[in-house]
């Protein structure tokens, strides 16, 4: 299968700061991330802008447990430029 890439933002509530969850959509997911801004605090959350390269089904199955981990997520650079608006 072809592998897509999905530029997305997440926003991580405080209680899910100390959670492995890139190493989860690694291993779970089989996605590859590529991490292009983060600002993450142990006393307030944060987020982390990156790109997710997989397979269709696996983007859209790592999108069903960020939303059911309570992490939000947000598209970005939706009009294919090279350039983030985050």
């Amino acid at each position: 299968m072809a592998q897509e890439t999905l530029r997305i933002q997440l926003t991580y509530p405080l209680e899910r700061v100390h959670e492995p969850i890139l190493y989860r959509l690694v291993v779970e997911f089989d996605l590859i991330p590529n991490i292009r801004r983060a600002d993450v605090d142990p006393h307030s959350g944060g987020f982390i802008s990156l790109e997710l390269l997989g397979e269709r089904e696996n983007l859209d199955s790592a999108l069903h447990f960020l939303h059911d981990a309570g992490i939000e997520v947000n598209l970005i650079g939706l009009d294919s430029s090279d350039e983030w608006a985050v």
